[in-house]
């Protein structure tokens, strides 16, 4: 039956409709778009953060036209089937961004979707008292210039609440233009109007292809049966959680799609992929040599033991060759910090 409620992300009312076998509430809000949330997925409103991600994922990762669903924690048994994308807390918080260029660079994704052509223009309101400028959805450091309000703005007079978005808005924009992405185009004393520079342009259609990936690593190794690859397992988890990644195991993810299109997909929406070679199983490599072609790093490692046994297609690339766990946890901690980079601010 559907009904009216609040959006969680946005607060407007929205149609939607309760799912009682699945423990779910589906959303249509006008602003924000379609999207599921799990009755164990709580959501404080102080939680800006996650709100933020929120938005940001149903902006910008529509992979294969799937409806996402955010849930406290991704379901042990997916039906993968019915079209849904399981987004869960973890993933959303490694989302957040942690440095200034991570916050520039989400804030032209936003903008990419209001400034669509040469010539458009965002226009933003910079009256105080204006609700419009309520409508200029901001969460801690993170803009998202669109139609939306503010969650819990009660009257267009709260300066109180009103004052503080127009100081970070103003703020992220001369970010913006000092980095040479963003331009005023025409100003007056209620709005300011903005479109990207040349550079702003080209920096933008680099982020576009790269802007369907998640803060995950791909990990393709040798699922041994006897788990004498347990401990190498859990260390390779261990250094890409450390450097503010979410590892990714495709015998982790249950799913009901067939095996292949299930790693090729996760590979795709993942920043890099660990490839382990002991063992040497062609899938491995397999799963290696994708990962490259699409242009992603792929950090390859190997046990002592067997690192002679190689294929000789890969002879030429570096290779982290590890004693034992421990060894392989500290030069895979050390090679994805000089190689993708560590995500400051995880703990």
């Amino acid at each position: 039956m559907i009904k009216f409620r609040s959006c969680k992300i946005c607060g407007l009312h929205c149609e939607s409709t309760r799912l009682e076998l699945k423990s779910m509430t589906e959303y249509g809000c006008d602003y924000c778009g379609f999207y599921l949330i799990s009755d164990l997925f709580g959501l404080d409103p102080s939680e800006g953060n996650i709100r933020a991600m929120m938005y940001y994922c149903l902006l910008h990762m529509n992979f294969n036209n799937k409806t996402i669903c955010f849930v406290n924690k991704v379901p042990v048994a997916q039906d993968d089937t019915c079209g849904f994308l399981y987004i869960d807390r973890e993933a959303l918080l490694r989302m957040y961004p942690t440095t200034i260029s991570e916050k520039v660079d989400m804030v032209m994704l936003n903008l990419g979707k209001r400034i669509k052509t040469w010539g458009d223009t965002c226009r933003v309101e910079l009256a105080e008292s204006s609700y419009r400028t309520a409508k200029q959805l901001h969460y801690y450091g993170v803009i998202f210039i669109c139609a939306n309000p503010l969650l819990k703005i009660y009257s267009d007079t709260d300066i109180n609440y009103i004052q503080p978005l127009l100081k970070e808005v103003r703020g992220s924009v001369t970010v913006l233009e000092e980095y040479g992405y963003l331009k005023t185009e025409t100003s007056s004393d209620y709005y300011d109007a903005f479109t990207f520079t040349v550079d702003g342009w080209k920096h933008l259609g680099n982020l576009q292809a790269k802007s369907k990936e998640l803060p995950q690593a791909f990990i393709a190794m040798w699922f041994d049966k006897e788990k004498r690859m347990d401990g190498a397992r859990e260390n390779i988890k261990k250094a890409i959680k450390d450097c503010g990644y979410t590892p990714i195991l495709i015998d982790e993810k249950e799913h009901n799609n067939q095996i292949v299109p299930e790693i090729l997909y996760e590979i795709r929406r993942s920043r890099f992929i660990v490839a382990d070679l002991s063992g040497h199983r062609n899938g491995v490599y397999y799963e290696a040599g994708y990962a490259q072609g699409l242009g992603k790093e792929a950090i390859l490692t190997c046990k002592e033991s067997d690192f002679k046994e190689r294929h000789f297609d890969v002879a030429q690339i570096s290779t982290i060759v590890w004693k034992d766990e421990e060894d392989l946890y500290k030069k895979l901690l050390k090679r994805i910090e000089v190689t993708v980079g560590k995500r400051i601010g995880i703990d």
